[in-house]
């Protein structure tokens, strides 16, 4: 009974709304489907294993009464959970049928046909650790949609017990823009995160093409020159290009990818998924060329981007009297490099293969267009804060 009930929380905690139970007889179980199996609504559907697919089809042919575990029943659909042969009744759970979409619905049963055998009794087993970490990607999604630093809910049963939660660990998001023909497979994936990765790897997925998984430190940052936090972070930088190369080389679309620096999962999980989520958001944002968008890199964008519409605009209007400058694609790259390399003149020059003093020329003729010069300090942080405000006000 006690996996039964874990089971029934862990569902109430992805769906948002309570379940129900009931107990009724057989019979009026057998008759309920009689009634409404006809409906579409009420068609048993089964998992496609096709590589590029993750979807639900209608079973062909006639319907018998063990294929059906859930009924909709206009307002309300009914789960069949176990059933008690001795005593010829069965146990279901209910919730209003506005509730859930049918996608959660078909979830709900899929993890009701790999967590029990139906005709066996209430013995619910969680062996099926795939899905296990779907229904953990669903209550982490409804997590960081309510997230807040000042009111985190714990992990739940039984994830806060699985020892890969416990230690210490890098997490990574990618999110992928896909053909509907060439999604990507959430197994293809995994195994080829584990061939990169050179270990198992614990893959959550959060929607259908978004995934957060996660590495021992040491196999990410184990390569770092140094053992100091900028080594580590050089070193996770590095993993990170190689891991998008790959991804982006094996599947059609586009892809984006995040990480984190070490933290426990047990306790930090909702908190860095959401970091993750908002950096690849902030990434895509302030930097469209870009597909790597590793959180301590975007401290500026995030600054930014909490700043209101109103006062971007105001302090465009103050301060950036030439902001169009930004519009030309030469200042623009110009600029970013040289932020990126730490207003170091030779170093940017060198990336953007020019002679140093035509680069000097430049930035002249932006001290001339705008009235900073970026070679200054403060007024470098006042041109590339006008320069983020630039860009994200400008797609308002």
């Amino acid at each position: 009974m006690k996996h039964i009930l874990d089971l029934k929380q862990q569902i109430e905690a992805v769906i948002g709304t309570t379940l129900d139970e009931y107990e009724i007889t057989m019979l009026e179980w057998n008759q309920s489907i009689e009634n409404l199996s006809s409906l579409e609504v009420n068609q048993p559907l089964f998992i496609q294993s096709k590589a590029h697919e993750e979807e639900y089809e209608p079973m062909a042919g006639s319907c018998m009464s063990a294929d059906i575990i859930s009924l909709h029943a206009g307002e309300r659909i009914f789960f069949k959970v176990g059933s008690n042969p001795e005593e010829n009744t069965v146990v279901c759970w209910g919730c209003p049928s506005v509730s859930i979409t049918l996608e959660t619905r078909r979830l709900i049963e899929l993890l009701l046909r790999s967590n029990s055998s139906l005709d066996s009794g209430l013995s619910l087993q969680n062996d099926d650790a795939d899905q296990q970490l779907v229904i953990l990607g669903r209550w982490l999604q409804n997590q960081i949609k309510v997230y807040s630093s000042d009111n985190t809910e714990p992990l739940p049963t039984p994830f806060n017990t699985f020892d890969e939660f416990q230690k210490e660990k890098v997490l990574f998001v990618l999110q992928g823009e896909t053909p509907d023909s060439q999604r990507v497979d959430s197994n293809v994936l995994n195994k080829l995160l584990e061939s990169y990765f050179g270990e198992e790897v614990t893959l959550i997925p959060l929607d259908a093409q978004e995934w957060l998984f996660m590495s021992d430190e040491t196999v990410v940052t184990g390569e770092a020159d140094e053992d100091t936090a900028e080594a580590r972070k050089d070193s996770l930088l590095a993993f990170c290009s190689g891991l998008y190369e790959l991804v982006a080389s094996e599947f059609a679309g586009v892809f984006h990818l995040s990480a984190s620096l070490p933290c426990i999962p047990k306790h930090a999980l909702v908190q860095v998924a959401s970091l993750l989520q908002e950096s690849i958001h902030l990434g895509r944002s302030f930097h469209v060329t870009q597909h790597i968008h590793l959180p301590w890199e975007l401290q500026l964008e995030q600054l930014v981007a909490s700043i209101s519409e109103q006062q971007r605009l105001r302090f465009i209007q103050e301060i950036g009297k030439g902001t169009l400058l930004f519009d030309d694609s030469e200042t623009l790259a110009t600029l970013e490099i040289f932020f990126s390399l730490d207003c170091n003149v030779s170093e940017t020059a060198k990336r953007l293969f020019i002679h140093r003093n035509t680069l000097i020329y430049r930035l002249d003729k932006i001290k001339q267009e705008i009235g900073y010069d970026v070679r200054n300090f403060k007024s470098a942080i006042i041109v590339q804060l006008l320069l983020l405000m630039y860009k994200v006000t400008k797609k308002v």
